[in-house]
């Protein structure tokens, strides 16, 4: 790394009981080989093991690299990644979670070089593996690509999630717009979900221009869901989301008209989707508690007309697909 003076990459980095795989994110980091300087911004979000000793270490052992700071309560991967970026002074930030880990020493110099002769895009995504495994070496690339793909705002008002992401976070290098950017621009990406945050730095990067999706295979993900896996992954897989789901795409619906000042369109199908299921499981399954999710993503928005509408279409197919299957001949 070049000894200068001026940040050129912030790279921010949270942390939250992840000692196992703390050491293997630091070194991906460490191992990068840059023509500039870049800090490592890493705030651990009140965890129970290890992690801070970890990261003192590391911080004593590679002097003027480190910007630590350590929470007194857990607020969670959203909020606790909103500080981090809210501290990065580089012209560039990339991101990395407390899970995930580069293998490309030359990454933050691949992404730096094409966003230096690229300005039309805001940021750029690079390809990664995702680790399917706890016990064994199991990945496949995240997007089966051999081409570059540059995704905008139409992307995202698609209903499908993989249509509109990018790519996945510890990929993620653009322009340092955060750190000085009003709260209304920013503050979705930790008040629209606790633990979900890679959908709404999506949102704020397409509303600001284009994102290039490069298909070089730069990191690892970890996207394991073992019930033994504490990874973010895991511990999401193990709750039911779709009320705090709902709420996430209901704050995209306000933060798209109120802060971009464009139209929803298809978009409102994603919580209307949400909603419709968890109505209809509540009226199939006569469920107090589905009837309380129900009304409480009901409540989360005065804009009702969309949980209306995907609530009837989902009723419609549902009774078209009981009609077809009655109709069917029986063989015997």
């Amino acid at each position: 790394m070049m000894e200068t003076n001026e940040i050129t990459v912030s790279v921010a980095v949270i942390t939250y009981n992840l000692q196992k795989y703390l050491p293997k994110l630091l070194d991906s980091i460490l191992e990068q080989r840059t023509s500039f300087r870049y800090e490592i911004v890493v705030d651990d979000d009140c965890s129970p093991d290890d992690s801070r000793t970890i990261l003192m270490d590391y911080a004593r052992r590679y002097p003027g690299v480190f910007v630590l700071s350590f929470r007194d309560e857990n607020v969670k991967a959203s909020k606790n990644l909103h500080g981090v970026m809210r501290q990065c002074r580089g012209k560039y930030i990339a991101l990395l979670e407390g899970d995930d880990w580069w293998d490309d020493p030359d990454k933050l110099q691949y992404q730096y070089d094409f966003m230096e002769s690229h300005p039309e895009y805001i940021g750029m995504y690079c390809n990664s593996w995702v680790e399917t495994s706890l016990t064994e070496v199991k990945h496949y690339p995240r997007r089966d690509i051999s081409e570059p793909l540059v995704f905008t705002f139409k992307d995202f008002k698609n209903t499908h999630f993989f249509d509109r992401m990018p790519n996945s976070t510890d990929t993620a290098f653009f322009r340092n717009f955060y750190a000085s950017a009003p709260d209304e621009v920013v503050d979705v990406f930790w008040k629209a979900h606790p633990m979900v945050a890679d959908q709404s730095l999506a949102l704020i990067l397409y509303g600001k221009g284009p994102v290039y999706v490069d298909p070089r295979i730069v990191s690892h993900h970890r996207s394991i869901t073992d019930k033994n896996a504490n990874n973010y992954q895991a511990l999401y897989a193990r709750e039911d989301h779709r009320v705090s789901d709902a709420y996430m795409y209901a704050c995209h619906e306000e933060y798209i008209e109120k802060v971009l000042h464009r139209r929803c369109g298809r978009f409102y199908k994603v919580r209307g989707d949400i909603f419709a299921q968890t109505f209809w499981s509540s009226k199939k399954n006569r469920s107090e508690s589905e009837r309380a999710k129900a009304k409480e993503i009901w409540n989360q928005r005065k804009k009702k007309w969309p949980l209306v509408w995907w609530t009837f279409v989902w009723g419609c197919g549902t009774i078209m697909r009981k009609l077809i299957h009655e109709k069917k001949p029986v063989h015997v």
